[in-house]
């Protein structure tokens, strides 16, 4: 996409520019920071969190697939153990297969 400003600097000069004359207002005080994430999700930030509809998120905690608590009639989810749920699903790669493969082979290879 081109993008036409209405000066002589190119578009990465202009961008040096404004972010110099943004700190500068801003007191030199200029981060860009991700918001952080609370510790303790409801169902609406635990489902943007793991990109899911409401309603599979709560089919998945009707049938305790998802780690979850609930506090009355409210469900929550702690943002580590959805991490950590997440990564269980991790699939191996090919070299991780075949290590284990001849590793297995190797040691039953010794018991013989």
């Amino acid at each position: 996409m081109s993008v036409s400003f209405l000066t002589n600097l190119n578009e990465e000069e202009f961008k040096t520019f404004l972010k110099s004359a943004i700190s500068e207002i801003m007191g030199g005080t200029l981060h860009f920071s991700k918001p952080s994430l609370p510790d303790i999700f409801d169902i609406k930030q635990a489902a943007d969190f793991l990109k899911l509809k409401i309603n599979t998120l709560y089919e998945k905690t009707s049938k305790k697939i998802i780690p979850h608590f609930k506090k009355g009639n409210k469900l929550y989810f702690n943002r580590a153990e959805l991490q950590s749920w997440l990564q269980e699903g991790r699939v191996k790669t090919t070299d991780e297969i075949q290590g284990e493969a001849v590793s297995y082979s190797i040691g039953k290879g010794l018991k013989k």
